[in-house]
C-alpha cells in the first residue's frame, strides 16, 4: 500500500454539481409526498415551474452542473414504463428550461440523472439483468434530447452500476457512475471501495473499446461528507487504481448529502456550538469537505440530499479563495 497522494497531475477545472432537489422544491411550496417523494413535482403540473426555479436557484448559487429531478421516476415506486418514460423526458426539459432561462448554455452541463431502480441502498433488491436492462436503457433514451451526459448515480452494488452502464454506453452521451457508501466507505452492499472502483474501470472501459471513450468518471454521492472523504483516500493508497484512473482519463466526484447531526462531523459541530447543524458553521464545514476532495483528486464536487443552493454558494466561494474556482 502507498501513503496518501494527491493524483491530480493536470489541473483541471473543478465542476460544481447541484442534486437532489427534493428540499429546495418544499421550500418552495411542494407538499409533501412520501409515496412519490420528488417525483410528485412531476406528476403534478402545477408543481413543474418549481423544479424550474428550483435548478435555477443552484444555478444562481454558482453550480456548473444540474442533475434532472427523475431520480424517484421509477419501477420502485410504482410507475410504469410508459410513465417513466414520460416523466424522465418532462425532467430533462424542465432542466434545459432553468438552464435557458439563466441563459447559462455555454456555462451549465445537464446530468440525466440514471437512478436505482428499486429503493436506493437496496443491494439485495437489485433487479435481474434481463428486466433491468430495458429499463435502464428506456430512462437513458427519454433522456437523451435534453442532456449533456448520463449520471449512473446513487448505485448501491457495482452489479447494478456496472447493468446500467451496459445499457445506456452506447446512446451516444458520455456516462459518469456515482456510488453509494456506508459509514466506513465501502459501498451500501459492503463491497470494498478500491476493488469496486477497479472492477467498474475494468468493465466499462472495454479493454480499450468504444466503451473507454464515453466512459468519464466515478463518484460518490447520497452519502455523508467523512464517508466519501474514507472512499477517496482509500482510493489515493493504491497506486494501481490510481494510475489506471489516471491513463483512461477517468475523473473523480463527491457530492455528499448534508450533515447528519449523529454523524461524527455532526457530533463535531454541535460540541463548539449548540444548534450548530444548518447554521454557519455547518456551511462551513461542508464546504471544508468539498475543498478536502478536490485535494484528494475530485474534479467534480457538491451536494445532494439536503444540500441547499445555500450550501453550493459557500462552496463555490470557498473553492474560489483556495484557487480552484469552477
Amino acid at each position: 500500500m502507498t501513503s496518501p497522494r494527491n493524483f491530480r497531475d493536470v489541473e483541471e477545472a473543478v465542476e460544481v454539481v447541484a442534486a437532489g432537489l427534493e428540499d429546495e422544491l418544499a421550500r418552495l411550496g411542494m407538499p409533501n409526498d412520501r409515496n412519490m417523494l420528488s417525483a410528485s413535482a412531476l406528476v403534478s403540473p402545477k408543481y413543474n415551474e418549481l423544479i424550474v426555479q428550483a435548478h435555477q436557484k443552484f444555478l444562481n448559487a454558482g453550480a456548473t452542473c444540474i442533475v434532472t429531478n427523475n431520480r424517484h421516476v421509477v419501477r420502485g415506486l410504482g410507475f410504469k414504463m410508459e410513465e417513466i418514460r414520460e416523466y424522465t423526458r418532462l425532467a430533462g426539459r424542465l432542466a434545459q428550461d432553468a438552464r435557458k432561462n439563466g441563459c447559462k448554455e455555454e456555462l451549465v452541463k445537464i446530468c440525466g440523472s440514471v437512478p436505482p431502480l428499486m429503493p436506493s441502498y437496496r443491494s439485495d433488491r437489485t433487479i435481474e439483468k434481463d428486466e433491468g436492462a430495458p429499463m435502464f436503457k428506456l430512462i437513458g433514451e427519454a433522456l437523451w434530447p435534453y442532456v449533456d451526459m448520463y449520471l449512473i448515480e446513487t448505485m448501491a452494488s457495482v452489479e447494478e452500476a456496472m447493468m446500467a452502464f451496459e445499457a445506456i454506453k452506447d446512446l451516444g452521451h458520455p456516462v459518469m457512475v456515482s456510488l453509494a457508501l456506508d459509514n466506513v466507505g465501502a459501498l451500501r452492499s459492503g463491497e470494498d471501495v478500491v476493488d469496486t472502483v477497479q472492477r467498474l474501470v475494468d468493465f466499462c472501459c472495454g479493454a480499450g473499446t468504444q466503451d473507454s471513450q464515453c466512459f468519464r468518471a466515478v463518484l460518490f454521492n447520497c452519502s455523508q461528507p467523512e464517508d466519501i472523504t474514507k472512499a477517496l483516500k482509500k482510493i489515493n493508497q493504491c497506486e494501481e487504481l490510481v494510475n489506471k484512473l489516471t491513463a483512461n482519463n477517468i475523473r473523480l466526484g463527491a457530492y455528499g448529502d448534508s450533515i447528519s447531526a449523529k454523524s461524527a462531523a455532526g457530533v463535531m459541530e454541535e460540541e463548539l456550538v449548540a444548534g450548530a447543524n444548518r447554521s454557519r458553521l455547518d456551511l462551513e464545514v461542508f464546504a471544508a469537505f468539498a475543498v478536502k476532495w478536490v485535494s484528494l483528486g475530485a474534479t467534480l464536487v457538491g451536494g445532494c440530499c439536503g444540500v441547499s443552493p445555500a450550501y453550493i454558494r459557500h462552496v463555490c466561494e470557498t473553492l474560489a479563495e483556495e484557487g480552484v474556482a469552477p
